[in-house]
């Protein structure tokens, strides 16, 4: 992959960490979501489902890549502990150990703004198949 990288921790490292905290609570967010609808039975729930997979693969391939990067800068997300409003994700950056804090109304502002860009993607799927029939 690319080369290692050494020394503090910086911005894209946060970014990475956060990243994997989003895409982690938006699979688990997806996968009760799918089972929901199972339960539901409506006159439309195989569009949903499918839509639904589409939607969890497009997070779990970005997360495989979002898992690659962190391993490439030596990051891993280990611990998860909530303090108040705040949610903590302990980490350790080439060494050293950090946090990151995100309170439960930045999550899932970051879960919707993740998934209106997952849906958007499979709006343009879904169109382009379209124009080929």
């Amino acid at each position: 992959m690319s080369e290692k990288v050494t020394g503090i921790i910086d911005n894209v490292d946060r970014q990475l960490v956060r990243d994997s905290v989003v895409l982690q609570n938006l699979l688990v967010m997806l996968q009760k979501s799918g089972a929901e609808l199972k339960i539901m039975g409506t006159l439309l729930e195989r569009a949903y489902a499918m839509s639904q997979r589409v939607i969890e693969d497009m997070v779990v391939a970005d997360g495989k890549v979002n898992r690659a990067a962190l391993k490439d800068r030596d990051i891993k997300v280990y611990r998860e502990e909530q303090q108040g409003l705040v949610i903590y994700y302990y980490f350790t950056c080439r060494g050293r150990e950090e946090r990151f804090g995100v309170t439960r109304d930045v999550l899932r502002s970051e879960i919707s703004l993740r998934l209106s860009k997952y849906v958007s993607e499979l709006g343009k799927m879904l169109k382009d198949t379209g124009q080929h029939a």
